[in-house]
């Protein structure tokens, strides 16, 4: 018989307390008892505060067309700016992802750029970049939800500009090949019914093994920025007929020219996965998403 989760998880407590250890209890001083106790309710309000987390979390995604079909991976904080949601690294001061929405509808708008940079205040000050981590340190605060995306108005733009929406780009990157990549996948978006984008930054080897960074800026010691070696994007569409379509792009973030185009760069979902250790579009049917993943679909741009 499946066990009741609620019933589990006030077991665990009761175990925590000792409650259902009569032979520890007994064997202790009131003094060692009240340790032992106060160190497990210490437990348990981390537990119950990474429920309340988990819960306001998952409530985040039902809410949301940005992440309608599911969770890529939920290590890091989560910001909802409402046009798209940022799970942030607090430890790297840049997104693990960024995910939105786009649609021939939402992508109407001639709002003009407000480069109105400046930090995330939802974010506590040793856990967030600052504008002077990028000064003169030789790269782009490159958007992972790119403001050319966010016409419809001036509130959506103006929240791209949060450096908690930024990493450290290479100008050869951000400036070139990335942008390319971003107009086409505008225009893609515009031809389809609707399409789900998540952007994300990586730290890899030549072999693309995960590695820790190796580079950062900013002055303080204690509050760097961590540059990836690799920026990506993973792209599900849906057209008109109901018919979908995924493709996964993986670009070096490097400071010497990046030639060919974004086609070049193209890998399947499944690679990308590997990479990561993401699961992307977990929720999206299992007949749909595999056959999918597994295939990497010629980029229509």
């Amino acid at each position: 018989m499946k066990q009741n989760p609620a019933l589990s998880f006030f077991i665990s407590i009761l175990l925590l307390l000792g409650i259902l250890n009569s032979q520890a209890f007994s064997q202790e001083t009131i003094e060692e008892k009240l340790v032992r106790i106060e160190a497990k309710l210490d437990s348990i309000i981390n537990l119950l505060n990474s429920k309340i987390k988990t819960g306001i979390f998952y409530e985040t995604i039902t809410d949301t067309m940005n992440l309608r079909y599911g969770i890529t991976s939920p290590q890091g904080t989560i910001l909802d700016k409402e046009y798209f949601i940022i799970n942030h690294n607090d430890d790297w001061k840049i997104p693990y992802w960024v995910a939105y929405y786009l649609s021939s509808s939402n992508l109407q708008g001639n709002t003009e750029r407000t480069d109105d940079f400046r930090p995330d205040p939802e974010l506590k000050i040793n856990y967030r970049s600052e504008l002077r981590d990028y000064q003169n340190s030789g790269y782009d605060r490159g958007h992972n939800a790119p403001a050319a995306a966010f016409k419809r108005s001036i509130e959506a733009m103006s929240t791209t500009f949060l450096l908690s929406n930024m990493s450290p780009q290479t100008p050869k990157l951000n400036r070139q090949m990335w942008k390319k990549l971003e107009i086409q996948i505008r225009d893609f978006a515009m031809q389809e019914s609707q399409s789900w984008i998540i952007t994300g930054n990586i730290f890899m080897n030549p072999d693309s093994i995960f590695i820790c960074p190796r580079e950062f800026i900013g002055l303080n010691q204690a509050r760097n920025v961590a540059v990836p070696t690799h920026c990506f994007k993973a792209i599900l569409s849906r057209d008109t007929l109901g018919n979908y379509s995924m493709y996964a792009f993986l670009l070096p973030n490097q400071k010497e020219a990046i030639t060919g185009t974004p086609s070049d760069y193209q890998i399947s979902i499944e690679k990308l996965e590997e990479i990561t250790g993401y699961d992307f579009f977990p929720i999206l049917d299992d007949n749909i998403e595999i056959p999918l993943e597994s295939s990497k679909n010629a980029w229509p741009q």
